[in-house]
């Protein structure tokens, strides 16, 4: 007598398989989903960084350079055209200042030289000379500082009108400056006396400096800064 095997195992019906497929796509396209926005979250989360990063570096540097800004009455008689100045607007501020670092031995530098900050083509440019002339706003290097600046302010506080202003403008054209030259320098004190001319008071700092900056990124997300610092050396050195 032969006795018959019996098979325990049989195959997935065509179903089972729809079944398995079905519910195997769901749970992939749930992991995909949450992957997505975990690294879309991510992504938009390191760009708010870096902005903000940008602009605290941006304010960061402005302020540190409006703090060493200097104004100086002395004009050598070898070099009439190193006149220090400070020229601020309400979108752009150029000054002499005393924070240039030489990082080459032997150069003919110092740590004197003029310094603007202005906007061009949505960007931040920090605009730096090594030498003092008597053509402060052009020349020099420019430096990128942030991107996507769509507002750059500055505002002056005027002690006398005790208010902000928009503008603050410090030339040697606006005092009789004291020559290096003993006898040049009596000369010229001599014909203020004869034509009753007193030096200017307008040869000087605002002793405060607002700025405002406002980034927006490529998803239209404003960013804005604000900041104020003080000019400590307001007062034009005779020296």
């Amino acid at each position: 007598m032969r006795l018959r095997k019996h098979s325990s195992s049989h195959g997935f019906t065509l179903l089972e398989v729809m079944v398995s497929v079905t519910i195997l796509t769901m749970v992939a396209a749930m992991v995909y989903s949450t992957i997505a926005v975990t690294l879309t979250a991510q992504d938009t989360a390191q760009k708010i960084h870096e902005m903000y990063h940008a602009g605290y570096v941006a304010m960061t540097k402005m302020t540190r350079d409006l703090t060493n800004a200097f104004l100086s009455k002395h004009v050598s008689v070898l070099e009439r055209d190193r006149e220090t100045v400070f020229l601020g607007r309400d979108d752009e501020v150029t000054f002499s200042y005393l924070g240039h670092f030489r990082w080459f031995a032997e150069e003919p530098e110092s740590d004197q030289g003029v310094v603007s900050y202005y906007v061009k083509s949505k960007q931040l440019i920090r605009r730096e000379k090594t030498v003092i002339d008597d053509n402060p706003e052009k020349g020099g290097t420019e430096d990128v500082l942030a991107y996507g600046v769509k507002k750059l302010e500055f505002q002056y506080w005027d002690p006398e009108q005790e208010d902000w202003v928009g503008d603050w403008k410090a030339e040697m054209e606006d005092l009789e400056p004291i020559f290096l030259d003993k006898a040049e320098e009596k000369a010229n004190n001599l014909a203020k006396k004869l034509t009753g001319m007193d030096q200017l008071d307008t040869f000087k700092l605002p002793p405060r400096v607002q700025i405002k900056l406002l980034l927006v990124d490529a998803e239209g997300r404003e960013y804005p800064f604000e900041s104020e610092t003080l000019l400590p050396m307001k007062e034009a050195f005779n020296w």
